[in-house]
Order: C-alpha cells, then structure tokens, then sequence
C-alpha cells in the first residue's frame, strides 16, 4: 500500500474540495458538469486540466459556453496552482470574489458575457503573471480611484 503523509494528503485534497465548493453555487440546466463528484479524480472532470508535474493540483478551469448560473465562490480562492479560469458566456451573477486575488500563478481571466455586478477587485493586481482579463458585457465599476 501506499500511503501520503497526512499533510500532502490535505494538499492533495485542496483542490478537488474547492471545486465541489465551488459546484455548490451553480446552477447547471444541462448537466455540464455531471462529472463533478466524489467519487472521482477532478483530472477526470469536464473542463479541468491537471498539473502534470503535481496531478492533483488544478490548472486549468475551462467553463465557457456552458449555461451555468450561479455566484462565484469564494472557494476559488484556494486553486492556488490555477493559471487559466474561462467562464465566457454563462449567467454567472454577483461579484467577483475577492479571493481570486490570491491566485499568484492566474494568466488568463475570461469573465465576459455574464450578469457580474459589483466592482472589479483591487486585489486583481496581486496576481502578478496576470496577461489576460477579459470582463466586457457584464454590469461591473472600476475599483480604481481616478
């Protein structure tokens, strides 16, 4: 048998506990994410990709298109390996978490086309490999003080 020590367990588990958190807050019409469960590995999920070097750690979130509504959880906040979030063209409502602003390794942040109210996070400047943010055809006010 093979067993983690209990804290790479934890770690390992991060990820896929984040993303059911983060499932909990969707409303999902056409079963998308059907694969979202327990029972599971989350690099077997629609739409996730995997690190290849740490398999358990989310890089990749890619629900674009797929009629989902919803809030954002804030559970986001803890896919700290995640380099790409895509929710173009959902009905995702409410504010941006500010939690995303802890995802240091972000490069692309598609949000555009949902009914996103609220004011763009300041904290967006702390993902600092940040090259791409995309959030027209929302409802949302600049953070930024003129």
């Amino acid at each position: 048998m093979n067993f983690l020590p209990t804290s790479q367990y934890l770690i390992a588990e991060t990820d896929r506990l984040a993303l059911l958190a983060f499932k909990d807050k969707i409303k999902d019409p056409f079963g998308a994410l059907i694969s979202w469960n327990e029972s599971s590995h989350c690099n077997n999920w629609t739409g996730i990709i995997c690190s290849r070097r740490h398999p358990s750690r989310v890089v990749s979130l890619d629900l674009h298109s797929m009629s989902l509504e919803g809030s954002i959880s804030p559970h986001i906040g803890n896919l700290s390996f995640l380099k790409y979030f895509d929710m173009y063209d959902n009905q995702f409502t409410g504010e941006i978490p500010q939690e995303i602003g802890h995802l240091s390794r972000l490069r692309f942040l598609w949000l555009a086309r949902n009914t996103l109210t609220g004011k763009i996070p300041r904290n967006l400047s702390s993902c600092k490999s940040l090259k791409d943010l995309v959030l027209i055809q929302n409802d949302l006010r600049s953070s930024c003080r003129a």
